[in-house]
């Protein structure tokens, strides 16, 4: 099972040998087995590849994920979808009912906003993640009060400071999207990997969007990545201040596929949950029920506890 996630933020020519990625620097050269590779992560402008490599990548599942001038992730490469029964997925995918995919998003909010709160106890205590509790027992099918965006006017401003807006200019928000980024590479790529259609949501539906299903299921793990940046940011590594993203801030943003959450009572990295989430969507969806649709629940280690 593929694991690794692989940053490359210095010059580097990347080729496929025997199977193999290879990265040659000015340090020498090393070899990776494409199999161990889950993301790939092109950072720097001075990278070059060749399109044998690209190639085997898809064939591997591989996520490529591509970077701007600014290192933030700006695109990802995805195989043809691989999977032997992807016909029949995909037509159950496209024919799934609006009661289903009402349901399925009402599981993913109240998910969602449960692990926004216990983000905010371990951050902030019990009492300030009071109220998001609350909110997720209010959540009716297809969420049409649109209990989400009232539990994130209450999130971010206790969880980042009263002054914080999310999608503003600052550092926080630019490690926040990064991380996102890399989430959103993670869940794709085990969608395309169990057949299904990143394209069809059961919640985002916009016609400019080739991911809404990887959207509406991502959703679930954010807090999990609010956690990474929050802890950033309490023990100095990451300040309002900054006005990008260092080297080292963005190596650390880029372990996201090792955050750990709990899913039926076992502790699992993102790398493994991404796939468990793609297989319990396509179960749930061949039986028409949301119950098989299992969804993480927010996970916090001794460690993370103890550095806050």
């Amino acid at each position: 099972m593929a694991w690794r996630t692989i940053l490359i933020q210095n010059a580097a020519k990347l080729a496929l040998a025997k199977s193999q990625l290879q990265i040659s620097t000015e340090g020498g050269d090393f070899t990776l087995p494409l199999e161990d590779i889950a993301v790939l992560i092109l950072e720097s402008p001075q990278i070059t590849l060749s399109s044998s490599l690209l190639a085997a990548c898809q064939d591997h599942a591989v996520g490529v994920v591509t970077c701007g001038s600014t290192h933030m992730p700006n695109g990802f490469l995805l195989p043809f979808h691989p999977h032997s029964r992807q016909t029949r997925i995909s037509m159950m995918q496209i024919g799934w009912t609006e009661a289903l995919q009402k349901r399925l998003w009402q599981k993913t909010v109240i998910t969602k906003i449960t692990n926004q709160a216990e983000c905010l106890k371990a951050a902030r205590g019990e009492g300030s993640a009071r109220r998001l509790y609350a909110l997720s027992s209010k959540v009716n099918s297809g969420d049409p009060e649109n209990i989400e965006a009232q539990a994130a006017r209450d999130y971010w401003p206790k969880l980042f400071g009263p002054d914080f807006r999310r999608h503003g200019p600052d550092a926080i928000n630019a490690a926040l999207n990064y991380g996102y980024a890399i989430l959103r590479a993670f869940i794709a790529r085990s969608q395309v990997a169990y057949g299904l259609l990143p394209c069809f949501g059961f919640h985002h539906a916009s016609e400019l969007n080739a991911f809404n299903l990887t959207d509406d299921v991502m959703e679930v793990l954010r807090p999990s990545v609010d956690w990474q940046v929050f802890r950033m940011f309490k023990t100095a590594q990451l300040s309002f201040d900054d006005t990008t993203l260092s080297v080292a801030q963005r190596q650390q943003l880029a372990t996201v596929g090792n955050i750990r959450a709990k899913y039926a009572d076992q502790i699992h990295t993102i790398t493994t949950l991404a796939d468990k989430l793609a297989e319990g969507l396509v179960a749930a969806i061949e039986a028409k029920t949301p119950a098989l649709f299992l969804t993480p629940e927010f996970y916090l280690s001794e460690n993370d506890a103890d550095e806050i």
